[in-house]
């Protein structure tokens, strides 16, 4: 009776999967990667002979299953590249609105729990407290990040040539 052959899974359609040879998966990974969809360099950077590369990397390109993992993996970089966009601008929107009054209770002092708020800490260049001579907290010194920096990164202000910096700092007496 002749032995039955291991046959390798099949591939996934979608290219969800990693691919089931592992050179081709190193391929597609450094393809996306660091080789930004360069083939011959994708081909070098996993371990294919400099004189083979340029035959061998569109040669792969042409394979269905990697064509697949490509474009999942394209996806996939795409969307967490919007994620942290979209932290970013997030982020900058906190810098860009926060001022030193929101750091202020009602009466009059800082409010320590808006100090860990992290919708408006982000906004906080430096937080530095100042003591007296006996260790005693006196004040804090708040500055914030530059507002107009923010709005300049967010393309909702223009540069000026002699803009001077916009940084608020606030000194509150304990």
């Amino acid at each position: 009776m002749p032995k039955r052959r291991n046959s390798p899974p099949p591939e996934s359609e979608d290219g969800t999967q990693p691919l089931v040879n592992k050179r081709h998966e190193a391929f597609c990974m450094a393809y996306v990667g660091e080789c930004r969809d360069n083939a011959s360099a994708a081909c070098l950077a996993v371990g294919y002979k400099t004189k083979n590369a340029n035959v061998v990397g569109p040669r792969l390109l042409a394979n269905v299953s990697i064509q697949r993992r490509i474009k999942h993996l394209q996806d996939e970089l795409a969307e967490t590249e919007k994620l942290k966009a979209v932290a970013a601008v997030r982020h900058l929107k906190a810098v860009a609105t926060v001022s030193i009054a929101d750091f202020i209770g009602s009466d009059g002092r800082i409010d320590v729990e808006k100090l860990r708020d992290p919708q408006l800490s982000q906004a906080i260049e430096s937080l530095t407290p100042i003591y007296d001579k006996d260790g005693c907290l006196l004040d804090y010194r708040i500055k914030l990040k530059d507002s107009m920096r923010a709005l300049e990164l967010l393309g909702l202000t223009e540069k000026k040539e002699e803009q001077v910096q916009n940084n608020q700092v606030l000194v509150i007496k304990v």
